[in-house]
């Protein structure tokens, strides 16, 4: 049902899983094909409840809504970008000097055209993760000066927010087999969905730990938290914790979805723990190079 491989291996692999037991949502293949969802939770005795559900259906329907958001983005991507760049070329006074009313009406258009250009390039990534044509430029590298240019790459984006960002100081150094571009774009995910939820005047953390043959990489936040109906979907595609046409917070719901393929594209995983009005923690481990 695992698959081929050492034996002995695999059940130590699970064995050390159990003894430090966290919160799992992961999907895999049967041995037949049926794909399968599974869900683990902790006991507070120290046991362990898996839980396995047939997710044929789903997948089915994910395939079909896939497909066509796919084919609608490519058709919107070029008249788009023909928009958006004649947009910035009135905003560079092209056309001469615009009144100041011109102005203002420009500048909202731009931002946004920006927002759908944004929209469009997420759901492009997440079409070519999950046909797995997406292509890593992996190497082996340090995780610091990559964690260090995505927070400083961020720092504008919590400047409206009033929030800043901060790295917890750790000792040693740890080296990843990894795309750093796509890495990066999974940290500032991360540290932007945290600066979008924290209270102004907040401040959000990067911790970095070593978990045995894995570095885990969390970003910290003191905003409101997620709430627990909410944990099943929050990886999946377009989910947002408030779904409603006046929510206030913006965002495609693509962001986590994508860091979840990504991580995983590098052999890693991806999860969050929160508790709602105190704040939440996101996280995602990556293998070491030994």
């Amino acid at each position: 049902d695992y698959g081929s491989g050492d034996v002995e291996a695999s059940v130590a692999a699970a064995i050390a899983r159990v003894r430090v037991p966290e919160r799992r949502i992961f999907e895999r293949l049967r041995f037949d094909g049926l794909p399968l969802e599974v869900r683990g939770v902790p006991m507070p005795d120290g046991g362990f409840v898996n839980t396995y559900v047939d997710i044929s259906e789903r997948r089915k329907t994910d395939r079909l809504k896939s497909e066509f958001i796919s084919t609608v983005s490519h058709e919107l991507r070029t008249p788009l970008a023909a928009i958006y760049g004649s947009l910035k070329l009135l905003a560079g006074g092209v056309a001469g000097t615009l009144p100041a009313p011109a102005q203002n009406l420009l500048g909202v258009s731009i931002r946004n055209s920006e927002r759908l250009v944004k929209l469009i390039n997420d759901i492009l990534d997440l079409e070519k993760l999950q046909a797995g044509s997406m292509k890593l430029d992996r190497s082996d590298l340090p995780l610091r000066p990559v964690l260090e240019h995505a927070m400083e790459s961020t720092r504008p984006y919590g400047e409206p927010y009033q929030v800043s960002f901060e790295m917890v100081p750790w000792d040693g150094e740890a080296v990843v087999n990894m795309d750093p571009d796509r890495i990066t774009q999974v940290v500032v995910n991360l540290l932007s969905n945290a600066a979008k939820f924290s209270k102004p005047g907040g401040v959000v953390r990067i911790e970095v730990s070593r978990r045995d043959s894995h570095v885990r990489v969390s970003v910290i936040d003191q905003g409101e938290g997620i709430p627990d109906e909410f944990r099943e979907r929050i990886f999946s595609r377009f989910s947002q914790a408030d779904g409603s046409d006046t929510r206030q917070k913006g965002g495609t719901g693509l962001g986590l979805s994508i860091c979840k393929s990504l991580v995983e594209q590098h052999g890693g995983r991806i999860d969050y723990q929160s508790e709602v009005g105190k704040g939440t923690e996101f996280y995602f481990e990556l293998p070491l190079v030994l």
